[in-house]
């Protein structure tokens, strides 16, 4: 068994211990336990696993047509754009809530069109860019915590996840696969160098707008719920490269399983660790993640 096999074998049977675990654990103690389950314990655990594959495959989508590798939609804002409209319009309404994630799927798109018109612009020079897209994050991130201060603004938990966020997640990811599908094929051509692609006459702009379309949708409904991560996705996309050194296709299922992976552990902690008390699943997952983005810094230090 080589080691890509190896990886996902070892991940697909941690998602699976996960997931009992998320089904099982406290519910002997409930006398509900029916109501608990299907209303509580299996819309949470299906957003959670919709929410990886999103997390996940948006970063390396976006890193794959902006050719930055070290950069993902919560340094670009578009993360934090749609977390602002999702609370700035249930502030506003409370009914919508209920749509929370298609809200923030389509903030994720407005975002990204915002960018394409101004910090996407500088992507030769890409300090410059991620600058730009922080401050971007950063602005959008104060707004919202201005709008929500004493509002009473019940987002960014996994603990109200409804079978209406659920089924608003699973639409907008089968629309996106259906777009990836018809894509496709044209993801290889973001490995070669920018010069070589003109040459061989690839529509780069357009394609890598249609797949920048699909990863702010994919974010944004995910965000919806989870909040904001900062450099999650980052360091999940990295780690894989660095541990596997597979190229962009290639390593495509195990960012996108590690991503579950890593979010279903996060939500298992959050959820559990402190029961009743509920831990806010985006922080447990930056607190994960720590570890990897210490060891990701000590492996590129060596390498200089």
């Amino acid at each position: 068994m080589n080691k890509k096999n190896w990886l996902l074998g070892s991940m697909l049977a941690g998602c699976i211990l996960l997931i009992f675990l998320q089904l099982s654990l406290q519910m002997n103690f409930a006398n509900n336990w029916q109501l608990i389950f299907w209303q509580l314990r299996l819309p949470r655990l299906l957003f959670v696993l919709g929410t990886g594959l999103c997390l996940g495959l948006s970063t390396l989508l976006l890193a794959a047509t902006l050719r930055q590798p070290y950069i993902d939609g919560s340094m670009l804002g578009i993360a934090n754009g749609a977390e602002l409209l999702v609370a700035l319009l249930t502030i506003i309404n409370a009914n919508v809530l209920t749509y929370r994630v298609l809200v923030g799927a389509l903030a994720g798109v407005l975002c990204l069109f915002l960018l394409r018109g101004s910090v996407f612009k500088l992507k030769t020079r890409p300090v410059f860019m991620i600058i730009g897209g922080f401050c971007l994050a950063m602005f959008f991130n104060a707004l919202t915590v201005i709008l929500t201060s004493n509002s009473g603004w019940t987002g960014k938990s996994m603990g109200n996840v409804t079978w209406m966020d659920v089924i608003w997640l699973l639409i907008i990811l089968v629309g996106g696969s259906f777009f990836w599908l018809l894509y496709g094929r044209y993801l290889p051509y973001f490995a070669l160098p920018e010069i070589q692609t003109r040459q061989l006459a690839f529509p780069e702009n357009q394609v890598a707008m249609t797949f920048q379309i699909i990863a702010a949708l994919w974010l944004g409904a995910a965000t919806a719920v989870l909040g904001t991560a900062f450099f999650a996705g980052v360091v999940l996309n990295q780690l894989i490269k660095e541990l596997t050194k597979l190229g962009l296709v290639a390593r495509l299922p195990l960012v996108a399983i590690f991503s579950i992976l890593m979010i279903l552990t996060a939500d298992t902690l959050g959820h559990f660790a402190f029961y009743p008390t509920e831990l806010p699943t985006n922080a447990v997952l930056l607190l994960l993640l720590t570890p990897a983005f210490v060891f990701l810094i000590v492996r590129w230090s060596r390498a200089l």
